[in-house]
């Protein structure tokens, strides 16, 4: 787009330039940054975690990301009963909260310019895909091992509370897509490889 846009004004596209410092270290695998132990793509020249439009968003999605599954008791089914209720159900109230919270700190910074925008919506995406991925992990209880009706039923309960979350990361994924698609000169063009891999792995888990 780019080169056409500047063919149609008469002029060429500038040369390339060198690689930066930056660049080289982190082409050596120096500078890498993670968020919740998940390897990031080089992030954006003059973007930093610690930057004002991203901090307390960043903050608040490495929480929800490491937020440990809550395991279901090995007791009887009233025991299973009774951590449904206030474990699990607990632990799914806090970390939507928090990913709350991520998403309205981030918003700002998901409308605002592009090089902090695809930070924003692939922190997004990734706790909300993060989360649906726990929430199909869970074990089913020991107690429901011999109900197969208990074990679908639970299977059920868990695939329909992380439907709302994979649409929401395929929004986040799509808006990072999108935002570095346009950005001129491939300079996002990482973070556009990274949102459509992390769209196609959502895509086949969506609701039908």
């Amino acid at each position: 787009m780019m080169v056409a846009v500047l063919s149609a004004c008469g002029g060429r596209p500038p040369p390339t330039p060198p690689p930066s410092l930056a660049d080289e270290l982190a082409e050596d695998g120096e500078g890498e940054v993670r968020i919740a132990g998940i390897p990031l793509p080089r992030l954006p020249l003059e973007v930093s975690p610690s930057d004002p439009a991203l901090a307390a968003g960043w903050d608040r999605a490495e929480a929800a990301l490491t937020m440990p599954s809550p395991r279901p008791p090995t007791g009887e089914a009233w025991e299973v009963e009774s951590w449904a209720d206030e474990e699990l159900g607990g632990w799914m109230r806090r970390r939507a909260e928090i990913i709350g919270a991520a998403q309205r700190a981030l918003e700002p910074a998901r409308a605002g310019r592009p090089e902090h925008s695809v930070v924003a919506s692939f922190l997004l995406g990734l706790a909300y895909s993060r989360f649906a991925l726990d929430l199909r992990g869970i074990e089913t209880p020991h107690a429901f091992a011999e109900d197969p009706e208990r074990v679908r039923a639970f299977r059920a309960a868990m695939e329909q509370a992380a439907q709302p979350l994979w649409l929401r990361a395929l929004d986040a994924f799509g808006s990072c897509a999108s935002v570095a698609s346009a950005a001129p000169a491939h300079s996002l063009a990482r973070w556009r490889e990274r949102c459509d891999a992390e769209l196609r792995a959502v895509e086949p888990l969506l609701p039908d």
